[in-house]
Protein backbone atom coordinates (compact mmCIF):
# COMPACT_ATOMS: atom_id res chain seq x y z
CA UNK A 1 0.00 0.00 0.00
CA UNK A 2 1.18 3.26 -0.87
CA UNK A 3 1.35 5.72 1.66
CA UNK A 4 -0.73 9.43 1.82
CA UNK A 5 0.23 12.22 3.52
CA UNK A 6 -1.82 13.28 6.19
CA UNK A 7 -3.86 15.94 5.16
CA UNK A 8 -7.09 17.69 6.87
CA UNK A 9 -10.43 16.30 5.14
CA UNK A 10 -11.94 19.68 3.93
CA UNK A 11 -14.75 17.84 1.69
CA UNK A 12 -16.21 14.71 -0.20
CA UNK A 13 -14.22 11.97 -1.16
CA UNK A 14 -12.16 12.87 -3.91
CA UNK A 15 -11.25 11.04 -7.20
CA UNK A 16 -8.13 10.72 -6.35
CA UNK A 17 -9.22 9.01 -2.63
CA UNK A 18 -11.59 6.94 -4.33
CA UNK A 19 -8.85 5.63 -6.94
CA UNK A 20 -6.32 5.09 -3.79
CA UNK A 21 -9.38 3.17 -1.62
CA UNK A 22 -9.37 0.85 -4.36
CA UNK A 23 -6.01 0.09 -5.59
CA UNK A 24 -5.51 -0.69 -1.83
CA UNK A 25 -8.28 -3.07 -1.47
CA UNK A 26 -6.89 -4.73 -5.24
CA UNK A 27 -3.31 -4.52 -3.58
CA UNK A 28 -4.22 -6.31 -0.15
CA UNK A 29 -6.20 -8.76 -1.96
CA UNK A 30 -3.22 -9.99 -4.18
CA UNK A 31 -0.45 -9.95 -2.03
CA UNK A 32 -2.90 -11.65 0.37
CA UNK A 33 -3.52 -14.40 -2.58
CA UNK A 34 0.83 -14.48 -3.06
CA UNK A 35 1.06 -15.23 0.18
CA UNK A 36 -1.22 -17.99 0.14
CA UNK A 37 0.70 -19.39 -3.09
CA UNK A 38 1.14 -23.21 -3.01
CA UNK A 39 0.74 -23.75 0.99
CA UNK A 40 0.39 -27.05 1.60
CA UNK A 41 -2.63 -28.25 4.34
CA UNK A 42 0.37 -28.70 6.79
CA UNK A 43 1.61 -25.30 6.16
CA UNK A 44 -1.99 -23.65 6.52
CA UNK A 45 -2.99 -25.51 9.55
CA UNK A 46 0.96 -25.00 11.23
CA UNK A 47 0.42 -22.80 14.69
CA UNK A 48 3.83 -21.57 15.65
CA UNK A 49 2.43 -22.28 19.25
CA UNK A 50 -0.48 -23.63 20.78
CA UNK A 51 -1.29 -19.84 21.26
CA UNK A 52 -0.88 -18.28 18.38
CA UNK A 53 -3.29 -18.47 14.79
CA UNK A 54 -2.48 -20.67 11.60
CA UNK A 55 -2.43 -19.40 8.54
CA UNK A 56 -5.87 -20.80 7.86
CA UNK A 57 -7.14 -19.15 10.95
CA UNK A 58 -5.86 -15.73 9.54
CA UNK A 59 -7.46 -15.91 6.52
CA UNK A 60 -10.82 -17.14 8.30
CA UNK A 61 -10.60 -13.87 10.40
CA UNK A 62 -9.56 -11.64 7.64
CA UNK A 63 -13.02 -13.07 5.51
CA UNK A 64 -15.24 -12.80 9.42
CA UNK A 65 -14.14 -9.17 9.41
CA UNK A 66 -14.08 -7.78 5.92
CA UNK A 67 -17.86 -9.39 6.07
CA UNK A 68 -18.52 -7.13 9.34
CA UNK A 69 -16.72 -4.00 8.50
CA UNK A 70 -18.72 -4.05 5.15
CA UNK A 71 -22.20 -4.87 7.18
CA UNK A 72 -21.21 -1.70 8.94
CA UNK A 73 -20.26 0.31 6.37
CA UNK A 74 -23.70 -0.36 4.69
CA UNK A 75 -25.47 0.29 8.01
CA UNK A 76 -23.64 3.56 7.76
CA UNK A 77 -24.22 4.67 4.51
CA UNK A 78 -28.15 3.58 5.06
CA UNK A 79 -28.52 6.72 7.38
CA UNK A 80 -28.84 10.41 6.14
CA UNK A 81 -25.57 12.13 5.86
CA UNK A 82 -24.64 13.65 8.71
CA UNK A 83 -21.45 16.30 7.69
CA UNK A 84 -21.50 17.70 11.44
CA UNK A 85 -20.78 14.38 12.90
CA UNK A 86 -17.20 14.56 11.39
CA UNK A 87 -16.50 16.56 14.33
CA UNK A 88 -16.06 13.45 16.56
CA UNK A 89 -13.17 11.68 14.16
CA UNK A 90 -10.15 12.00 16.20
CA UNK A 91 -7.91 10.43 13.71
CA UNK A 92 -6.56 10.73 10.14
CA UNK A 93 -6.60 8.49 7.29
CA UNK A 94 -2.75 7.99 7.62
CA UNK A 95 -3.23 7.35 11.08
CA UNK A 96 -6.11 5.08 10.67
CA UNK A 97 -4.03 3.04 8.11
CA UNK A 98 -0.46 3.04 10.15
CA UNK A 99 -2.43 2.20 13.18
CA UNK A 100 -3.95 -0.94 11.69
CA UNK A 101 -1.33 -2.36 9.77
CA UNK A 102 0.96 -2.23 12.40
CA UNK A 103 2.12 -5.32 14.54
CA UNK A 104 3.38 -3.52 16.87
CA UNK A 105 0.37 -3.91 19.49
CA UNK A 106 -2.39 -6.52 19.01
CA UNK A 107 -5.72 -6.44 20.49
CA UNK A 108 -7.65 -9.62 21.07
CA UNK A 109 -10.38 -10.13 18.45
CA UNK A 110 -13.97 -9.44 19.15
CA UNK A 111 -15.58 -13.00 19.47
CA UNK A 112 -17.38 -13.13 16.41
CA UNK A 113 -14.21 -12.74 14.68
CA UNK A 114 -12.37 -15.41 16.23
CA UNK A 115 -11.72 -18.28 13.63
CA UNK A 116 -13.25 -21.54 14.62
CA UNK A 117 -13.17 -23.21 10.89
CA UNK A 118 -16.40 -22.32 9.73
CA UNK A 119 -15.15 -22.41 6.30
CA UNK A 120 -13.82 -25.95 6.17
CA UNK A 121 -11.20 -24.46 4.77
CA UNK A 122 -8.82 -21.53 4.01
CA UNK A 123 -9.67 -21.81 0.39
CA UNK A 124 -13.28 -21.27 1.19
CA UNK A 125 -12.21 -18.17 3.66
CA UNK A 126 -10.41 -16.89 1.38
CA UNK A 127 -13.16 -17.19 -1.40
CA UNK A 128 -15.47 -15.91 1.09
CA UNK A 129 -13.19 -12.68 1.97
CA UNK A 130 -12.82 -12.15 -1.87
CA UNK A 131 -16.57 -11.97 -2.79
CA UNK A 132 -16.40 -9.91 0.23
CA UNK A 133 -13.89 -7.83 -1.02
CA UNK A 134 -15.06 -7.16 -4.69
CA UNK A 135 -18.37 -5.94 -3.35
CA UNK A 136 -16.04 -3.22 -1.11
CA UNK A 137 -14.55 -2.64 -4.41
CA UNK A 138 -18.02 -1.98 -6.02
CA UNK A 139 -19.07 0.19 -2.93
CA UNK A 140 -15.86 2.81 -3.79
CA UNK A 141 -16.19 2.45 -7.08
CA UNK A 142 -20.47 3.50 -7.73
CA UNK A 143 -21.88 5.14 -4.63
CA UNK A 144 -23.58 8.63 -4.86
CA UNK A 145 -23.02 8.97 -1.34
CA UNK A 146 -20.56 10.87 0.51
CA UNK A 147 -18.25 8.35 2.00
CA UNK A 148 -16.90 11.43 4.49
CA UNK A 149 -20.90 12.19 5.90
CA UNK A 150 -21.49 8.66 6.93
CA UNK A 151 -20.11 6.25 10.30
CA UNK A 152 -18.02 3.57 11.42
CA UNK A 153 -17.33 2.91 15.07
CA UNK A 154 -14.07 1.10 15.54
CA UNK A 155 -13.63 -0.59 18.48
CA UNK A 156 -10.10 1.18 19.54
CA UNK A 157 -9.98 4.06 16.76
CA UNK A 158 -13.52 5.56 17.57
CA UNK A 159 -16.00 6.80 15.36
CA UNK A 160 -14.04 7.20 11.44
CA UNK A 161 -16.08 7.86 8.62
CA UNK A 162 -16.88 5.21 5.97
CA UNK A 163 -13.77 6.09 3.85
CA UNK A 164 -11.67 5.33 6.78
CA UNK A 165 -13.79 2.21 7.24
CA UNK A 166 -12.54 0.95 4.11
CA UNK A 167 -9.05 1.91 4.55
CA UNK A 168 -9.64 -0.01 7.44
CA UNK A 169 -10.47 -2.96 5.44
CA UNK A 170 -7.29 -2.75 3.53
CA UNK A 171 -4.79 -2.38 6.04
CA UNK A 172 -6.49 -5.25 8.10
CA UNK A 173 -5.82 -7.53 5.53
CA UNK A 174 -1.89 -6.06 5.14
CA UNK A 175 -1.29 -6.16 9.23
CA UNK A 176 -2.84 -10.03 9.14
CA UNK A 177 -0.52 -10.92 5.49
CA UNK A 178 2.52 -9.51 7.36
CA UNK A 179 1.26 -12.43 10.43
CA UNK A 180 1.44 -15.30 7.93
CA UNK A 181 4.61 -13.97 6.67
CA UNK A 182 5.82 -14.22 10.50
CA UNK A 183 4.70 -17.41 10.48
CA UNK A 184 5.60 -18.65 7.20
CA UNK A 185 9.54 -17.55 8.62
CA UNK A 186 8.87 -19.25 12.32
CA UNK A 187 11.48 -22.29 12.64
CA UNK A 188 8.98 -24.98 12.75
CA UNK A 189 7.47 -24.08 9.48
CA UNK A 190 6.95 -27.25 7.39
CA UNK A 191 8.97 -27.20 4.59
Amino acid sequence: MENLQSLPVTGPVTDSERSYAVDSLNATLANLKQSLDGLSTEQLTYKPTVDRWSIAECVEHIALVEKGIYKAILAGMSVPADPAKRADIRISDVDVIKAVRSRLFTLAAPAPFVPTGRFGDASYALQAFEERRQDAIDLVLNTKNDLRTHYFIHPALGTLDTYQAVLVMASHVERHRKQIDEIKASSGFPS
